[in-house]
């Protein structure tokens, strides 16, 4: 709202990403911890170029055009 009021025409959009295919589990020290969230990872991860097309489709829109939010994840997850 305030790029719209200021005119500046900022686009500003929110990704909320699930659990993406990373090294983001490397670091868990607690084995219990570790093996849960290596199972939630296992069944419902996706890749990381899934989260770059979402980008480059919010980029792509016209510049009178924002798209604000996208909550993105695997089908098969249950929300």
């Amino acid at each position: 709202m305030e790029s719209a009021q200021d005119h500046s025409h900022i686009r500003i959009v929110t990704i909320y990403p699930a659990l993406i295919k990373t090294e983001l589990l490397t670091p868990i020290t607690d084995e219990g911890v570790g093996a849960n969230m290596k199972h939630e990872y296992d069944t419902y991860e996706i890749t990381a170029d899934r989260i770059a097309k979402v980008v480059e489709f919010a980029i792509d829109m016209p510049e009178d055009t924002n798209v604000n939010e996208f909550t993105v994840g695997p089908t098969n997850q249950p929300w």
